[in-house]
C-alpha cells in the first residue's frame, strides 16, 4: 500500500513539479541529465546565458521562474550532486513532498532511498529563496 501511495506521489510531483526526488541525475553524463529533463521535466529549459569558472554545471530554469535546477558535474562531464533554487512560495509543497517521500532528519534535512542508494537533501533558506541540495551517501554514511 505505501508503495503505491509513493509510486502515485511521484507521478503527482512530476506533474505538480515541486520537488525532484526518485532523482535520476547523480551519476549520469551530462547529455543523459539533459535528454532526461528534455524529455520528463519538460517545464524547465538549458540556460546557458551565465558562465562559471570555478564550477562545472548545467543551469535549467523552469517557465514560470519559480524554480532553477543546477547540475553539478566532475571532469568526466558527469554529475556528482544537484540543488534545486526555488522560490518561497514553493516551500509548504516541497517541505510536504520531501516528508513523505523522504525520511526526514531534521527540519532541513532528509534521506532518500532509491534500491541500495541512499542521498541526503539538505535544505537551505536564504532571504530571497531557498535551495534544496542532493549528495549521494556513501555506503558507509550513517547520516
Amino acid at each position: 500500500m505505501m508503495k503505491k501511495f509513493c509510486t502515485i506521489f511521484l507521478f503527482l510531483s512530476v506533474s505538480t513539479g515541486f520537488v525532484l526526488t526518485a532523482q535520476p541525475y547523480i551519476g549520469r553524463h551530462a547529455r543523459d541529465v539533459e535528454q532526461y529533463i528534455r524529455i520528463h521535466r519538460s517545464e524547465f529549459t538549458l540556460d546557458q546565458t551565465t558562465r562559471n569558472t570555478v564550477y562545472r554545471y548545467l543551469k535549467f530554469v523552469d517557465q514560470m521562474g519559480y524554480k532553477t535546477l543546477l547540475v553539478f558535474l566532475s571532469d568526466q562531464d558527469t554529475c556528482t550532486w544537484y540543488k534545486v533554487i526555488y522560490d518561497y512560495d514553493l516551500l509548504d509543497n516541497v517541505v510536504s513532498e520531501l516528508n513523505v517521500c523522504c525520511k526526514p532528519e531534521s527540519d532541513t534535512s532528509w534521506i532518500e532511498t532509491i534500491g541500495n542508494n541512499r542521498y541526503c537533501k539538505v535544505m537551505k533558506k536564504n532571504d530571497w529563496f531557498f535551495s534544496v541540495s542532493t549528495h549521494q551517501l556513501e555506503k558507509n554514511d550513517e547520516q
